[in-house]
């Protein structure tokens, strides 16, 4: 009865008639009609125009069965068509259901230039593509076509070419105006799951950022500025490209907490600096995250400084702490202030991916080996060196897949719907949802023993 504004047109409508019996009976054939009828009807109704959905639907069958499976399985892809339905438009493509390029050939294709372009029109487009992107990989987890682990690698890697491209942008855009720093450079540094190159579809960006050279040099510009000036202002403007919202949407959220001195310290401080900080002042949780830091913007010799400074840092260059002591009580602190969201919570629930992390981290700091900011390669690392069970390699990628697969199907972490338990336990490699539930179980305690075996080992050695 052409109640919304997106079917008040008469070519709406008519489009709609015309796509009407394939879409019913996609959604007829869905495992959950009732849901991906809802979910469709809500996005419909959020629509200025529905032409252009309706007729990439009416050309491709192989989409109008796709957006059905999304619709029926998951709310946090349904959520985000609700908001921009040109997420859709980057499921035309066959390779849509493919893994996506590496970071430089998606940097090469996010940042291609086009004619008119100015600073505004690169960041409404990449976060246009980078959108388009994370919605097919999210795609391929629940239509089954890709494993989640390497889905997760891929969410990270268009993060990280996203990350270089914005931020090289800002450089530049930046420079008009004030020049550049000379004999100096700014280093992004990529901390948790985005360090170890395995994000969700949820995850924000841990960074630090940092700058190489003299603190007391002045940038060359028109207006210039002193290095720290210069570069506090310049990441500004790179988080902003990253994560305030345009027309075309937010990227990610960033979080720079981890820089030296924490929220009460500058947004960016020199190389010098940090090292210094790092050697001298910073406490075990930071050394702990730091085992997860990669360089993910400088040029290769800026970011080999840096990584030099890491690497003495981890093998010993640091204040001497009691580090079982203070990972147990950080553990603890964690539980007590951000419990389990749902049952289901593969990250925070006992013996699970939070656990892990603790047990490998400490393990590294203490033995000072095995470092890697991957944590899979990590495990492997410590377990050929007998330092952990080798059976914790297929915990991590057990736990990963679900928390990978469950942000978007149960973003609540509660047991899905029961037509969505089928898709999670494919994304998983179990049988059914009941082996879902008796491995998360198993691979808990699995995780559990050895996070205690590792916190316990004071009491050992007394």
């Amino acid at each position: 009865d052409a109640r919304y504004p997106a079917l008040r047109s008469a070519p709406a409508r008519a489009a709609l008639e015309t796509v009407l019996p394939r879409l019913i009976a996609a959604m007829g054939s869905a495992p959950d009609p009732d849901q991906a009828l809802a979910r469709l009807d809500t996005i419909l109704s959020r629509l200025p125009s529905a032409l252009n959905l309706f007729n990439l639907l009416e050309a491709s069958p192989r989409l109008t069965e796709l957006l059905s499976i999304i619709l029926s399985h998951a709310p946090t892809l349904a959520g985000a068509l609700a908001r921009r339905v040109e997420l859709i438009d980057g499921l035309i493509d066959a390779t849509a259901l493919a893994p996506v390029g590496d970071v430089a050939t998606l940097a090469a294709e996010l940042g291609a230039a086009e004619a008119g372009d100015d600073y505004q029109r690169l960041l409404d487009r990449v976060r246009r593509l980078v959108g388009e992107k994370r919605f097919a990989l999210g795609s391929q987890i629940v239509a089954g076509a890709s494993d989640p682990l390497d889905v997760s690698a891929g969410y990270a890697r268009v993060a990280e070419a996203a990350l270089q491209v914005l931020t090289q942008a800002s450089i530049d855009e930046f420079a008009v105006r004030h020049g550049r720093v000379p004999d100096s450079e700014l280093v992004v540094l990529a901390l948790g799951r985005f360090g170890g190159g395995a994000l969700t579809h949820a995850s924000d960006l841990d960074l630090i950022f940092l700058f190489t050279g003299d603190h007391m040099t002045e940038s060359d510009g028109e207006k210039p500025l002193g290095a720290v000036t210069y570069y506090n202002r310049l990441a500004q403007r790179a988080i902003a490209a990253l994560s305030v919202a345009t027309a075309a949407g937010a990227l990610y959220e960033v979080d720079t907490r981890l820089r030296p001195s924490g929220g009460q310290g500058p947004l960016v401080v020199s190389l010098d600096g940090f090292a210094k900080y790092q050697r001298e002042d910073a406490w075990t949780w930071e050394h702990m995250a730091l085992t997860r830091a990669r360089a993910v913007f400088g040029s290769p010799e800026a970011r080999a400084e840096v990584q030099a400074v890491i690497d003495a840092v981890l093998r010993g260059d640091r204040p001497d702490r009691d580090i079982v002591a203070d990972a147990r009580k950080m553990r603890a602190d964690m539980a007590l202030h951000k419990p389990p969201a749902g049952p289901l919570d593969a990250k925070l629930l006992p013996g699970g991916l939070v656990d892990l992390e603790f047990a490998v981290h400490t393990l590294q700091l203490e033995s000072r080996t095995g470092f890697d900011p991957d944590l899979r390669c990590a495990i492997d690392s410590l377990a050929d060196e007998g330092l952990l069970p080798t059976e914790l390699g297929a915990a991590h990628d057990f736990l990963t897949r679900l928390l990978v697969t469950l942000r978007l199907v149960a973003p609540d972490v509660k047991p899905p719907a029961l037509a969505t338990r089928p898709v999670v336990a494919h994304a998983v490699g179990a049988q059914d949802w009941d082996a879902v539930l008796a491995a998360l179980d198993r691979y808990r305690q699995d995780v559990g023993t050895a996070w205690h075996a590792v916190s316990r080992q004071q009491e050992q050695r007394a």
